[in-house]
């Protein structure tokens, strides 16, 4: 939090959340963390400078025309976000912590690849997936899954639409991004495509 700025032009906390898209719960975090301007009186609840909302709706724009990859994930620091870093370092990388946050950052901001597990804590992962594909498909992006385990697959691919990546486990790492960057290289050269369909198996 900062001290109260020259610039009262402030709003709460939802309402911010709202215009990035987020949940309430994330825009608290990033008032926190510094990377949205926030202060508060006494007593009163935390409101945020409007400039930095605004500050932050430009710089989430990619400027490199390679795209905006959203990573699905409760944990900023987890093995999948260092996953989306490592395989497309080109692409901004942003967090939605759960599938709604996701969809609604669908919508807003048409995301190239929104990378996600089966994991989630809380969610129906399945009915999540129907839902962003839905979402997805409207807006041509991209929906990539992580499996813990190959043997996961079969069941898994029946469950869900065919146009969905299923990335499986690899042995390191670095083989494990160098297969979701071939994905995403692959559905660009598709994307004109209608009926293009990828599977993730390699």
């Amino acid at each position: 939090m900062t001290q109260r700025p020259d610039s009262t032009i402030t709003c709460s906390t939802r309402i911010a959340a709202r215009r990035l898209g987020v949940s309430v719960r994330t825009a608290r975090l990033w008032a926190e963390n510094g990377k949205l301007k926030a202060w508060s009186g006494r007593g009163a609840r935390p409101r945020i400078l409007v400039s930095s909302i605004d500050r932050l709706l430009r710089t989430r724009t990619p400027a490199t025309g390679q795209g905006l990859l959203i990573v699905c994930e409760d944990d900023e620091r987890s093995a999948l976000a260092a996953l989306a870093g490592s395989a497309v370092p080109a692409m901004h990388t942003d967090f939605a912590c759960n599938g709604f946050e996701a969809l609604i950052r669908i919508g807003a901001e048409a995301p190239a690849v929104v990378l996600t597990h089966l994991g989630l804590a809380g969610m129906d992962a399945f009915r999540m997936l129907h839902a962003l594909a839905a979402h997805a498909r409207e807006r041509g992006t991209l929906v990539v899954v992580l499996l813990e385990a190959e043997c996961e697959r079969a069941m898994v691919r029946t469950r869900l639409p065919d146009e969905i990546v299923l990335l499986g486990p690899a042995d390191d790492p670095q083989a494990r991004a160098a297969t979701l960057k071939a994905c995403v290289e692959d559905w660009r050269s598709r994307r004109g495509g209608a009926s293009a369909m990828l599977d993730g198996h390699h």
